[in-house]
């Protein structure tokens, strides 16, 4: 088993008040923390284990509310190695909205200067390129409620997401439930994305031009020269 300690980052978007920290509490096996409208972001870290690895992960649980949409951007600036999209079961747009969530998520907060179009769009869906899971919230509601039609055919299809439903507020049921396991098998999957992408800025890069003529060739200086860092690129806090 392997331990890092590079920062694992995976956010958690969707509408405001579709049960974004609850199913963070749930995850992090918080039975006693309430959960509160979230100003900004707030983080929870996990630790995962897998027979392969043993990770600290940070869940980003950012605020979707419209007031707080113009700073939003600064906690999207960072790198982040998952995307959990949340949408209410009870609340069909809440489930549209997450193309919308998607997408500013892929824009790093920043507002287009004008309307994308659905192409557009659908361009930026397919070229997020991070673990990405859907959940659907509140399902305990089901049982009063009718289910809305989901439309997997749409937008959403383009993001390649393993979709689930849970009831966040039941902490007995989720344990070795099915819905666990997929939400460990997302976490597995960022792992070894993170790992991925840490390997390939971790190669050495040699230049082609003028190679093994340099007269500086096997200095210590040129040795260390070109080698890339396991930097995590962007913003972080």
């Amino acid at each position: 088993m392997t331990e890092t300690t590079e920062k694992i980052k995976v956010l958690v978007f969707g509408d405001s008040g579709v049960g974004k920290t609850s199913l963070v509490n749930l995850i992090a096996n918080k039975t006693h923390k309430p959960s509160s409208w979230t100003v900004g972001c707030s983080l929870e870290v996990i630790y995962h284990e897998s027979k392969d690895h043993s990770e600290f992960i940070e869940l980003w649980d950012v605020g979707g509310s419209l007031v707080h949409a113009n700073s939003r951007s600064v906690f999207l600036r960072g790198t982040f190695h998952g995307l959990i999209l949340v949408h209410d079961l009870t609340n069909s747009k809440s489930y549209t909205n997450m193309i919308k969530w998607a997408v500013e998520y892929a824009q790093q907060g920043q507002t287009a200067s004008k309307r994308l179009t659905r192409e557009g769009e659908g361009n930026l869906l397919k070229n997020i390129d991070i673990p990405k899971l859907i959940v659907g919230t509140k399902q305990d509601y089901l049982w009063s409620r009718s289910r809305y039609n989901i439309d997997r055919s749409g937008l959403i299809s383009h993001l390649n997401a393993q979709f689930i439903s849970v009831n966040s507020l039941d902490h007995l049921q989720y344990k070795s439930s099915y819905q666990q396991q997929q939400i460990s098998n997302f976490m597995d999957q960022v792992v070894k994305h993170k790992k991925n992408l840490s390997n390939r800025f971790n190669k050495p890069f040699r230049s082609s031009a003028g190679e093994g003529s340099s007269s500086n060739a096997g200095s210590p200086a040129s040795a260390g020269r070109g080698l890339f860092s396991s930097l995590d690129l962007g913003f972080n806090f």
